[in-house]
């Protein structure tokens, strides 16, 4: 049944996938889990750590098995997924299975919504820079899983709860999205 697909939220770091993804769970009355959380938990320690000790092959290897996990469980989950999940063709056709959203926004809007020092890949450089290669890198990839995609600047423009406009904004369009292909 379609609607029982699970949801994943994919895009760049800083755009909101966990504080919305947390959100349109509680509107959707689903469970919440975050990749990156996951990652951490099996793991023993950061995302930071685990790059730093590990390298990012180690974690990219952690984040493709701890989607697998997610991906696996029966009941209809709301995902949100680091911003580099799409990298890897395996977890591209795990995507395929979900109902994926693609959270958008300009470098320069996610440079000044990012922590360079708890941001791996951004660290030891401008996080516009940086944040513009990865766009240039994974937009093409975050347009192949994606079902829905939606641009999350102009909701933080002119509204004081952008968070939440954007999660019922989200569940709408996915409820579309899902009556569509039925």
């Amino acid at each position: 049944m379609p609607e029982r697909r699970h949801i994943v939220l994919v895009g760049l770091m800083g755009v909101g996938k966990s504080t919305v993804g947390r959100r349109l769970a509680k509107e959707m009355d689903r469970p919440f889990a975050d990749l990156d959380e996951q990652v951490e938990l099996a793991e023993g320690c950061t995302i930071r750590t685990l790059f730093r000790e590990a390298g990012e092959p180690a974690f990219r290897a952690a984040e493709a098995a701890r989607l697998a996990d997610l991906m696996a469980r029966p009941a209809p989950l709301v995902i949100a997924a680091g911003g580099g999940v799409v990298i890897g063709e395996a977890n591209r056709r795990l995507l395929a299975e979900a109902v994926v959203v693609w959270l958008r926004a300009s470098p320069g809007f996610l440079a000044g919504r990012t922590d360079p020092t708890h941001r791996p890949l951004l660290a030891g450089g401008d996080a516009r820079d940086r944040l513009a290669r990865l766009a240039a890198e994974r937009e093409p990839l975050y347009g192949e899983v994606a079902d829905v995609t939606v641009d999350v600047e102009p909701f933080h423009a002119g509204d004081d709860k952008p968070k939440r406009l954007l999660a019922r904004h989200i569940a709408d369009l996915v409820a579309t999205h899902l009556a569509v292909r039925t």
